[in-house]
Parts: C-alpha cells; structure tokens; sequence
C-alpha cells in the first residue's frame, strides 16, 4: 500500500487554489517520521513544522533568525530527497476557475477540491502506470475542526470517485480519504511544505519575481509529478461535464504571466517535466 499525505495552501483563496503532498511506501513513512522529529528537535528545537510559519518566522518559528530557519529548511528538505518521496500537486488559477464553475447552481462543480483531486490522481496514476506499480494510493488529509476544508475535501472526494473512470478507481482506495492532526503526523507537515512552497513559487512568478527556495540546492533530486491547469484544461473539463464550452475570456496574469506557467520541475529544479 502506498500512502499519500495531502495538503491544501489557501484554499478558495486568490489567487491559486492548492493541494500538494508526497506519496511512498508505509515502511518508507515509518522512518522517514523518526527522522523528521530528529530534525525538529535540533536547535532551534520546534515542535512541529507549518510552512506559514516558517516563512513568516511566527509561532514555532517566533524568535528564529532567518539563517537559523533557512538551515531546518534544508535538513527537512534533504530528508524528502533521501527517503525519496514523490511529489504530487494541484494548481487552479482562482480568475480561471471562479468564473467558469464558482457561480454554477450545482454544489459540487464550484467546489475545487473536485478538481483538484482530479489533477492529482490522473497525474499520480500516470506516474505509478510509467513505473509499473500496481498498488493502491491511501490518501490521508490534515485534520481541520470546524473548518470548512474538511466538509469541501469530503464531498469533492466523493464526486471525485463518482466521476472518475474505472482505470484511475483501480488506484484508489474505495474508502474515503482519512483525516489526521498534522501535529501528530508529521508526513502532513511535509504535505504542508509542498503546498505552501508550490502556491509561494506561482504567486512569485505571476508577480514577475524570482523564484528560488530558501534551502537552494538542497532538493535538487526530488522528483514531483504535478499537475497545473490552464484555461484549455478547464475548459474541456467544463464541457466533458455539461456537453457544451463556456464562453472564453482571456485572462493574463499581473506581469504578464501566462495560463500556462512553466513546469513544476522549476520549483523543485527537478529533472522530470510535467
């Protein structure tokens, strides 16, 4: 059984819609776990990891130097490439997808989640058929009380599998998706920084900035398979769903960015392409 630890980074929230994690074997997570908490527990000791925080040097991080975090950033991303998980990640731009599906009447089209399960398992899947694995993906989420993400993460799930067709459901667990505290499972911590560092990388680009992560050149053989979707994409989704094209307004990006933005192999410097 594979095992696959999503998170979301601002979700429904301009301008990129985000889901993003790592997939591996359970023993691969077993000790991939032990060493992360070792990583935590060096000076400056935290008690869990959360990428807002990090960046923003705010609670775990309140009082770290940049230097200081930059460093933890490196040992934890080192730590992905040594136990070699595999990325995998959604990107909706919010101006694409909100006027195309965010008014429609039905529930579960302006729900994002829908898609972006989409754009992961077809990617995912694609990935472990090209590799020749055969197991089924276990998909584990962050625990968020109260919140409105896990409700929209259930019901796009289940539409997810509603909607799916027979070759991607032979990958997927028929069961739905758990739901775990991030403080307690740290693979949802490293879930955390996929998302987090993958919506960071698309806002830097839109805005015309550089893009290099704080613990440059750790990572530079992970390998990620993600998925980022255009206005094209979007819209022969939209008419496989309701048999006919929306009507197409062209959008670009402040800066000038494109609807179709480079390859997620920039944000990683990985050598696979999407």
């Amino acid at each position: 059984m594979l095992k696959a630890y999503i998170d979301d980074s601002h979700m429904r929230q301009a301008p990129f819609y985000v889901l993003g994690g790592w997939v591996a074997p359970v023993k691969t997570w077993l000790a991939f776990s032990d060493a992360w908490r070792d990583v935590l527990r060096m000076s400056p000791r935290i008690e869990y990891f959360k990428y807002d925080e990090a960046m923003g040097l705010s609670g775990e991080f309140y009082g770290v130097s940049e230097a200081a975090r930059d460093e933890k950033l490196r040992l934890l991303i080192n730590l992905i490439e040594e136990y070699a998980l595999v990325g995998v990640a959604s990107a909706i731009p919010h101006n694409i997808f909100y006027p195309m599906f965010g008014t429609y009447p039905h529930k579960w089209v302006r729900n994002p989640y829908y898609l972006s399960f989409y754009g992961i398992a077809a990617r995912l899947i694609t990935y472990l058929s090209e590799s020749e694995i055969t197991e089924k993906v276990e998909f584990i989420f962050d625990f968020q009380p109260g919140a409105d993400q896990m409700r929209e993460a259930q019901e796009g799930w289940e539409n997810f599998r509603e909607m799916a067709p027979p070759e991607m459901l032979d990958y997927i667990q028929i069961h739905p998706p758990s739901f775990l505290d991030d403080r307690d499972v740290v693979a949802l911590q490293a879930a955390d920084l996929h998302a987090g560092w993958t919506r960071e990388t698309l806002m830097l680009l839109d805005q015309g900035r550089k893009v290099q992560p704080p613990w440059h050149p750790a990572g530079e053989k992970i390998t990620s398979v993600s998925v980022s979707w255009a206005l094209e994409n979007l819209s022969t989704i939209f008419h496989s769903m309701f048999g006919f094209r929306p009507v197409m307004i062209s959008y670009t990006f402040e800066y000038g960015m494109p609807t179709h933005w480079p390859s997620f192999a920039l944000f990683w410097q990985l050598p696979s392409q999407v």
